[in-house]
């Protein structure tokens, strides 16, 4: 797949490298490159098409992380789901070690990768997964399934399960026509990418 043009630094318009600096001289920096960064990530690097947009996007990620009522292992899951179900296997395999770092099983995190029903042991769990995937497939929340993620969640968590799987649907469509992939030389501390992602 024919990737987006690389855009080095030199070549970057004010909104652009507001979102370059964001990306390499704030809290991302340890794992894009910091202030000697020569390129973006793929991801990122398409966002650079639309900066305006990429920020909110940071913004959006920013903002969930933060939040108490989806926890760190439910957003994983929704994470999982999301990438599996739009045929984003690179978002998939780049957060199974956070997804285990939350607290989510190997047994969980191999079915959603297989695209089998997971074997929860956790309702919450599953309420997170049957929400999910009800409103990737259909758009809406059977009632059942509304009300089991109000009593678990509260209507704060529903709208932040909302947010998540809009964020995540779109770093896979762009993971997805940006055609990203694992960098091999790809050389972030392990540990600091999952207290990132926990919002430690």
């Amino acid at each position: 797949m024919e990737k987006f043009p690389i855009l080095t630094k030199t070549a970057l318009d004010e909104p652009q490298r507001e979102l370059w600096d964001e990306l390499t001289l704030g809290p991302r920096g340890f794992y894009t490159g910091g202030a000697e960064a020569t390129r973006l990530p793929e991801l990122y690097n398409a966002w650079l098409q639309f900066p305006q947009f990429g920020l909110l996007m940071l913004q959006l990620a920013e903002q969930l992380r933060q939040q108490p009522e989806l926890t760190g292992k439910y957003r994983e899951l929704v994470i999982l789901t999301v990438s599996v179900r739009l045929q984003a296997r690179v978002e998939y395999d780049f957060h199974i070690p956070f997804a285990r770092n939350e607290g989510l099983s190997e047994a969980v995190i191999a079915a959603i990768g297989a695209e089998q029903a997971p074997p929860f042991s956790d309702d919450g769990e599953h309420t997170i997964y049957d929400a999910t995937v009800q409103l990737l497939t259909t758009g809406t929340l059977s009632p059942g399934t509304r009300q089991d993620m109000i009593e678990l969640v509260g209507h704060r968590g529903l709208m932040q399960l909302v947010a998540a799987i809009s964020l995540y649907t779109v770093v896979a469509h762009t993971s997805n026509i940006a055609g990203v992939q694992l960098a091999e030389d790809f050389a972030a501390d392990p540990q600091q990418l999952k207290d990132f992602f926990a919002n430690r």
